[in-house]
């Protein structure tokens, strides 16, 4: 999977997120995702907000939210990792908040160790709603 791939991957997620919170018709559905901050990002927002999530999926202390910002745009974010809630050595939960200018979105996700390339290092396996 290419770096790109995974951007989109994290941007999905994130839509996802936030349309999770909107009602079921599909209209509501497309108007949650609309208006979140990661549909406003620049490539250079993607490229920090993932730096900065897979660096605390690596390394970053249970618990503890490490932030990240655009110092050229209207952008931020943060992301605190935790142990997986299903026990698994090689993934994390991570919750996520971004920030463009007035929106927030916010939503916690899995990720798994890539095992397959090093490329992306950590893959999305789901968001997480249970707790």
């Amino acid at each position: 999977m290419r770096a790109n791939d995974t951007l989109k991957g994290l941007a999905i997620a994130a839509a996802m997120a936030a349309a999770a919170t909107a009602s079921a018709t599909p209209l509501s559905y497309y108007n949650g995702m609309r208006e979140t901050p990661i549909t406003k990002f620049s490539k250079a927002d993607m490229e920090l907000m993932s730096k900065t999530v897979y660096g605390a999926l690596d390394s970053g202390a249970d618990g503890v939210k490490v932030s990240w910002a655009n110092a050229a745009g209207s952008s931020s974010g943060s992301v605190t990792p935790a142990k997986d809630p299903k026990g698994r050595a090689a993934c994390r939960l991570a919750e996520i908040e971004n920030r463009y200018k007035t929106l927030l979105g916010a939503g916690s996700y899995i990720f798994c160790k890539n095992t397959k390339s090093k490329t992306p290092p950590w893959v999305l396996v789901q968001p997480w709603t249970e707790g």
